[in-house]
């Protein structure tokens, strides 16, 4: 596992939870009033929702985060991307609210597994924006796992909005292809041309040596719930 961040306007933040398997980034909304404290607000309390809410992988942290954008709301505190991911033994359970990012490096292979919503800097969805009920969480995906897959989370600082800031698939996954996951992070934050907070989480998953890989879902939507416990962290580097 690898991170790296750059405090430039202070509206980043970042969760790393390796006991629950929770890894997230999130970026408070410029222009909005306050942002800094939604990122610094989901940062600080998607795990223990998590581990409260019923249900399963997926629900729990659809529900986490719809109740975060409540708090957030209610309370005035701006607005925040979140993108999420939840490992739990073979599967990932993914989802995204604005603009930051969820990649896969797959055997080379570089896959954009999340979609901006919004154009630029201008953003349709966000923790603390009024949504209709569902429709907040509604970019989630089930990611079944592969010995010597690299995932990375990022914030827009680092991928870019337009040129010459925009960086394209192939520096990402130059980047990403670093042989260490921490040497990845710091080459995604060291790639960035935006003049912004800038953070990138990489993780490695090495998988057991003796199980075959299971079939291939890059894309997928939701799917059954993975067994195990909500602590049943895969093994990562």
């Amino acid at each position: 596992m690898g991170t790296s961040e750059l405090r430039i306007h202070g509206q980043d933040r970042v969760l790393v939870d390796p006991e629950l398997g929770l890894f997230a980034v999130f970026d408070g909304v410029g222009g909005v009033a306050g942002s800094e404290l939604a990122a610094d607000c989901a940062a600080r309390e998607l795990s223990q929702l998590c581990r409260r809410i019923p249900g399963d992988h997926l629900e729990r942290l659809a529900g986490a985060l719809t109740s975060l954008s409540s708090k957030i709301a209610a309370r005035q505190l701006g607005a925040t991307t979140a993108t999420a991911l939840w490992l739990v033994d073979r599967v990932g359970w993914w989802i995204s609210v604005g603009d930051s990012r969820l990649y896969l490096l797959r055997d080379q292979e570089l896959v954009q597994l999340s979609r901006d919503q919004g154009e630029g800097n201008l953003l349709d969805s966000a923790l603390g924006f009024p949504e209709p009920g569902g429709s907040l969480t509604r970019q989630r995906g089930r990611l079944e796992l592969h010995s010597g897959d690299r995932m990375a989370l990022v914030t827009d600082g680092v991928t870019g909005d337009f040129p010459p800031d925009l960086l394209g698939p192939e520096e990402l996954a130059a980047a990403l292809s670093r042989s260490t996951a921490q040497g990845a992070a710091e080459a995604l934050v060291g790639a960035g041309r935006k003049r912004d907070d800038r953070s990138a989480v990489v993780l490695d998953w090495l998988g057991p040596r003796d199980a075959p890989d299971p079939a291939p879902a890059p894309g997928g939507g939701p799917g059954p719930p993975s067994p195990g416990g909500a602590g049943a962290l895969p093994p990562l580097r």
